[in-house]
């Protein structure tokens, strides 16, 4: 018991604590005697847990519980919440097409499908449609706008009435013919708009192309948009976590509704499917598809180092056997103790494979040394005798790294901070109880009978011959590094953590990037809507803010002067006008007679040169009409369907505009309920709605907004508050755990080897490392973010683990220059590499948040070894070596 008692009378690790050193000695024989008892037991309880981990697994994506709810900007969150329940958790459909009117139509009818067939949808809603705005429509146009409307409806009056009751090709190029021959004072207005848009529509058709004749801005005036137009559908789904994807149904449901009602490309459509609920499913998928690869490639890097390092089947087995045991253990206490793993805990399993691999690799390492001198009960005390409290202040000290997160604002990294913590237990019993149970049954004998070329390489480094010299550079490396590691970020915004290739998250960048409807307003919470317009008002004044909506934003203002417009366009152009009528199809005869009469009145228009300007457009249009004839002019087919290209949503269109030459005037009683209930709470409080003019996809803009926000409303709330204020808070945990886990790793050093000296020697490498990581991140492009904020903290456990193993040995009287030459180091080198691949497997995954973790924890790792390597003996070498007693 006084294999680490040195000359100052410290006792050292030795002395812990007497109890527990024979303790330890007294399990791993008990394991060699009652060895298939233990792995009977052992057995029992992984089938056992194994069998809870399968039945209770589930991955909660709720970020709403990452930070902790007394937080002031989360109370505040949870506030709203309750007055307005059902706004988050959304799938948005983005619906768009070249033709307005279609993209209307698509959501509308994509909303029709959902609400009778939609499966795992709990609501609907259309933000701007409905019957509501159907009717109301016209009255949120300016007054200049709707002047220009009623003049040019009432001027096309005659044509649109004609058109409306036979909705057909011929009779709308009968139309035109007449429209072409009519005096100019009289010309339909907007008639080279026509013609333009008819070329259009015609050539794109001819070419195999969706097109559709625009009425919706002939009609209006308005110029089309480049990019096409837009209509949303927001569905609210149910969620299910038992099935791996939390909104599958739903999602499903949608797809099912996309292909039956057509709305492909092809048909002019493209819906697109985004929000919070969508980019939750998809992590959810990429973190368990990514859990599951990376375990796997975890185990089978870790059995190439494994043989590698032991050059042993036996040794090998015994320690996955180990490592299985151990996870089994270890998955169901975390679904016992924390339930549904959330994103970041989900990565228990390929930290705990990576760090108690450690253990095994030590405990034989050590054994197969002690094997050469002597039987296999021997062998076992002597290194149960030897390792097994350096092994336990190893895993005390892991698990402080891990534990450190528990008392932390950071919710969502507490529960891997109790997982792994509790795993560094599970692990270290595992090792001092079934591997030595599984080294008993398999006797495997070392197939090294020599030191490694690894230890051969080591052991030729000069770094005790100079160790003034390794410290000095070992100096100005770190003055280099301070600037470097001084300009690491952290990146708060959780998009960054998903998949580039997902639809869900382009979809949503590309919201971010158009503002029209960005899925990062800020909301504010006002006792009602007076203060809330009041407030609305200074907020729409900050240079951020693109616009503020309240409930009283959906009052049209002016409505007087508009109704009376409306009034008067009614008496001139009567709503029934626009009726439109059930026509049966025309003949192919006519549809191609109709085209040759209004290609020759074209051809004829543009040779009189009255209207140059008009002209050139007819000539446009006639040569598109001889093309498509000359190609399609005996197919039915294709004549039908530039009928349905042309004439498309007209009769819908028209529909429209009769019901919105009834509207009627607007308040806030008369505003449709679903509308009142996103803006006015049940107990009056109302929400103000706040767009930002800032593209959101940059951090910086996000922080720009909120700040601009929060110097009119302090208490401001919504996602990017959520993102900016709940990054400061990851931070300040983050330093809150580097400095619980380096006091109390310091604090159980000395309790430990009761040396300030001692302790120093493997806090100063541990200082390097950690810098050394960081720097090594900055120049890689890498910086922190919400997955691998955990790193530094763990990394403080894990190197103090490797630093512990050789200084122990070194008190122990092995000198400095030999120090690198025992399987001590052996060990720790091919532990730490079995660690650095383990977690380096992390960055194949699919998933951003995994594989940039992966990237962080294999850096900090191989600073570790590095600085344990060669500044730790350096260290040594500067000091006096205690006097030990071996017997």
């Amino acid at each position: 018991m006084s294999f680490f008692r040195d000359k100052r009378g410290g006792g050292g690790i030795g002395r812990v604590d007497r109890f527990y050193f024979g303790f330890l000695i007294g399990l791993a024989e008990y394991s060699r005697r009652r060895a298939w008892w233990v792995l009977l037991g052992a057995l029992v309880v992984s089938g056992l847990s194994l069998a809870y981990t399968i039945t209770h697994f589930a991955i909660s994506t709720n970020t709403g519980k990452m930070l902790s709810a007394d937080l002031p900007f989360e109370r505040a969150q949870t506030q709203f919440n309750a007055a307005f329940p059902g706004l988050d958790k959304t799938l948005l459909l983005v619906v768009r097409s070249p033709s307005p009117s279609l993209a209307r139509q698509a959501a509308a009818r994509l909303a029709t499908w959902l609400g009778r067939h939609g499966k795992g949808i709990t609501g609907i809603y259309e933000p701007g449609a409905g019957p509501f705005f159907a009717r109301e429509g016209l009255l949120y146009l300016s007054p200049k706008a709707l002047w220009t409307l009623s003049d040019r409806l009432s001027r096309a009056q005659p044509f649109m009435a004609t058109l409306a009751a036979h909705p057909t090709l011929p009779q709308f190029n009968d139309l035109l013919v007449k429209a072409l021959a009519a005096d100019r004072t009289q010309r339909l207005p907007g008639l080279d708009r026509i013609l333009a848009a008819l070329t259009d529509t015609i050539q794109a058709t001819g070419q195999g192309h969706f097109a559709l004749m625009p009425w919706g801005t002939i009609m209006t005036g308005s110029v089309p948009t480049a990019t096409g137009h837009t209509a949303f559908l927001e569905v609210k789904p149910r969620y299910n976590y038992s099935g791996g994807a939390p909104v599958q149904t739903a999602l499903a449901s949608v797809h099912e509704a996309i292909r039956a009602l057509h709305l492909t490309p092809d048909h002019g459509v493209q819906v697109r499917i985004t929000g919070e609920a969508a980019l939750d499913n998809d992590q959810v998928q990429t973190v368990s598809q990514s859990a599951g690869l990376a375990t796997t490639l975890s185990f089978g890097l870790v059995l190439v180092f494994l043989f590698l390092g032991l050059r042993s089947p036996g040794f090998v087995l015994a320690i996955l056997l180990t490592l299985f045991f151990g996870l089994t253990w270890t998955a169901a206490f975390a679904l016992f103790a924390t339930g549904p793993l959330n994103l970041i805990s989900v990565a228990f399993a390929v930290l705990f494979v990576g760090l108690a691999v450690d253990f095994g690799i030590q405990f034989s390492f050590r054994y197969q040394e002690e094997r050469l001198s002597g039987d296999h009960a021997a062998a076992l005390g002597s290194t149960a005798r030897r390792v097994g409290s350096s092994l336990s202040l190893a895993a005390a000290a892991a698990a402080i790294g891990f534990y450190s997160f528990v008392p932390t604002d950071y919710a969502g990294i507490v529960d891997l901070g109790i997982i792994s913590g509790t795993s560094m237990f599970f692990a270290l019993f595992a090792n001092l109880t079934v591997l030595p149970a599984l080294l008993t049954v398999f006797n495997p004998r070392s197939a090294a009978q020599g030191p490694s070329p690894l230890r051969v390489l080591l052991a030729r480094l000069p770094l005790h011959r100079y160790p003034r010299a390794v410290m000095a550079a070992v100096g100005v490396v770190t003055v280099a590094l301070i600037p470097v590691v001084w300009s690491v970020r952290f990146d708060f915004d959780p998009m960054h953590l998903q998949s580039k290739h997902s639809e869900a998250v382009r979809t949503f960048e590309r919201l971010l990037k158009e503002g029209r409807i960005s899925p990062y307003p800020i909301n504010v919470l006002a006792p009602n809507l007076a203060a809330a317009q009041a407030r609305a008002a200074r907020l729409s004044r900050q240079p951020t803010v693109g616009r503020v909506l309240t409930l009283a934003s959906y009052i049209p203002d002016h409505q007087n002067e508009k109704l009376a417009v409306l009034a008067q366009t009614a008496l001139v152009v009567p709503p029934f006008v626009f009726a439109p009528a059930n026509a049966p199809e025309p003949t192919t005869q006519a549809l191609r007679v109709s085209l040759v009469q209004l290609q020759g009145r074209l051809v004829s228009f543009a040779r009189a040169g009255r209207d140059q300007r008009l002209a050139g457009t007819a000539r446009a249009l006639a040569r598109a009409i001889g093309d498509y004839l000359a190609r399609f002019g005996k197919s039915r087919k294709a004549l039908m369907t530039l009928q349905r290209r042309v004439i498309g949503t007209l009769p819908w269109q028209l529909r429209g505009l009769q019901t919105a030459l009834n509207a009627q005037p607007v308040t806030i009683a008369t505003l449709p309920p679903d509308l009142r209930t996103r803006y006015v709470a049940a107990n009056g409080a109302a929400r103000i709605e706040v767009f930002s003019s800032l593209n959101l996809n940059s951090n910086e803009n996000i922080r720009r907004f909120v700040q601009s926000v929060q110097q009119v409303e302090p208490d401001a709330i919504g996602t990017p508050v959520l993102l900016v204020e709940g990054g400061n808070a990851v931070v300040q945990a983050f330093r809150e755990a580097t400095l619980i886990s380096f006091v109390l790793i310091t604090v159980l050093l000395l309790l430990t080897l009761r040396s300030v000296a001692d302790a120093l020697t493997i806090l100063i490498p541990l200082g390097l490392a950690a810098m050394g990581a960081v720097a090594a991140m900055r120049i890689a492009g890498i910086s922190f973010n919400l997955a691998n904020i955990i790193v530094l903290p763990l990394l403080i456990g894990l190197s103090v683990a490797f630093s512990i193993y050789l200084v122990v040995r070194w008190r122990a009287g092995v000198r400095p220059w030999f120090l690198l030459d025992t399987s001590t180091s052996d060990a720790v080198v091919f532990s730490a590499l079995t660690t650095m691949s383990s977690f380096g497997s992390l960055a194949v995954s699919s998933n951003p948040g995994m594989a940039v973790l992966g990237e962080t924890l294999f850096i900090a790792m191989a600073s570790a070894l590095l600085s344990i390597l060669l500044v730790l003996p350096a260290l040594l070498a500067l000091r006096r070596q205690p006097i030990v007693n071996t017997t």
